[in-house]
């Protein structure tokens, strides 16, 4: 054997050993690799309530107090830096809450849910996370649904005020995607998100909708909704309404967390690729900037209809089906102050579609059209508010779905914003005609 060939097999010996130890263990663009759970890797346990649950997995709990929830790593803790884990509780950073201790078998960490105010386990469900990187700068993260069993009572969200008034201009940017360029290997094309969208957008340009000017929607549909184009109609078009002006996004199609990193949530344009979500979907951070940093409007509503998949499924998938925390976090972005979002689901539901809802449509947006029409005017004063269509809603989508979709909505200090003017349409088909004025 010559020195050279020697010197080059040396190399590639090396070269997978090194592999096969993790010390090159790096994801894309020089992220830490995510790496599948063990068994027992990392399990939840909540003492109150005798439960202990798997990484990944959800339980129903009831709606006894909760103090304290345990995460136990079982691994050596010299293989971790204590500093890398990382807790968050419905979305918000939860280490405030947490205190490490070494164990027999690996670390403990307890959160001390009464340690500091906005982190109790709320009636519905609620999401825990957890993620920690190892000496070998591989990541490890786990998710956790707990689901209170009886949800908020939608009537709650009513209030007796008036509707509020309105000034300035309207602008909407509506996304319905139900084929995609690569459909396959787990992505799979839906039936009704482009309709969806069409009705929704015909509705907005009625008088009944409120007469949108056409110019300014923007309606990007399946080979449109490219994510360079949903890219541009959020941060450019969006960049153009005045603070004054009311702004509605619409999006519907499939919300996934990244196959293979399960951290990473995107809504997905017609153009993703499911090994590069990172490079071709919409990221939820994305969505953060978009509501910080991008809109000046004060008055924004948001409906999502997203969630009709647990996920990109197939072999790409690391570690299994995960939890689904789309719609959670969507809801954490999109309403804060003068901002109201209506998702279509609870977190980690399905989103139900069928030909039965009106000939074709997503269950939500069936009747979120029939309440903005006129089915949602619970007061029956001839205006729809955003919290009348919200329990209608979730009234009308549960029912219909034997509770398997529950549509949620926070609509904060918009409550009474008006989303569509019934008796204003109902009055021009049916008062009597006037006299000419001379």
């Amino acid at each position: 054997m010559s020195h050279t060939h020697f010197t080059t097999h040396s190399r590639r010996l090396l070269l997978l050993l090194l592999l096969a130890s993790g010390l090159l263990a790096s994801g894309r663009h020089g992220q830490s690799a995510l790496v599948p759970l063990r068994p027992g890797e990392i399990t939840l346990e909540i003492p109150e309530l005798t439960t202990t649950l798997d990484a990944n997995s959800s339980a129903t709990l009831p709606l006894a107090p909760v103090s304290f929830v345990k995460l136990h790593i079982t691994r050596n803790p010299s293989e971790i830096d204590y500093g890398s884990i990382h807790t968050r509780i419905n979305t918000e950073a939860a280490d405030i809450l947490m205190t490490t201790t070494g164990t027999t078998d690996g670390i403990l960490c307890n959160l001390d849910l009464n340690r500091h105010g906005g982190f109790q386990l709320n009636p519905g469900r609620n999401s825990i996370e957890v993620e920690y990187t190892d000496h070998f700068r591989r990541v490890h993260y786990a998710s956790f649904l707990l689901d209170r069993g009886v949800r908020e009572k939608p009537r709650n969200l009513l209030v007796s005020a008036p509707p509020t008034h309105l000034s300035g201009q309207k602008y909407a940017v509506v996304v319905g995607v139900s084929h995609y360029q690569n459909a396959g290997a787990g992505l799979k094309d839906l039936q009704y998100a482009d309709r969806d969208a069409t009705s929704f957008r015909d509705f907005l340009v009625s008088p009944l909708g409120g007469s949108f000017p056409r110019d300014n929607i923007v309606l990007l549909l399946n080979e449109d909704a490219t994510s360079e184009r949903v890219r541009s109609a959020l941060f450019t078009f969006l960049s153009k309404p005045r603070p004054e002006d009311l702004v509605v996004i619409y999006l519907a199609g499939h919300g996934s967390p990244d196959p293979n990193d399960g951290r990473n949530l995107y809504f997905l344009t017609y153009d993703t690729k499911t090994e590069d979500m990172g490079g071709t979907a919409f990221a939820m951070f994305q969505f953060r900037d978009v509501y910080e940093r991008v809109l000046k409007a004060r008055r924004v509503i948001t409906f999502v209809d997203s969630c009709h998949s647990f996920g990109i499924s197939g072999e790409r998938n690391i570690g299994g089906p995960k939890n689904n925390l789309i719609n959670q976090y969507v809801q954490r972005f999109a309403s804060t102050g003068e901002r109201a979002v209506l998702t279509a689901s609870d977190t980690s539901e399905l989103s139900y579609e069928d030909a039965k809802w009106g000939g074709g449509h997503g269950v939500f947006t069936y009747y979120l059209l029939k309440g903005l029409s006129h089915d949602a005017d619970l007061n029956h004063d001839g205006t729809v508010t955003v919290a009348e269509l919200s329990v209608f809603l979730r009234d009308k989508v549960s029912g219909d779905t034997q509770g398997r979709q529950n549509p949620q909505a926070i609509v904060g200090e918009v409550a009474n914003l008006p989303v569509s003017s019934v008796g204003r349409e109902l009055s021009l088909v049916h008062s009597p005609p006037q006299p000419p004025v001379h």
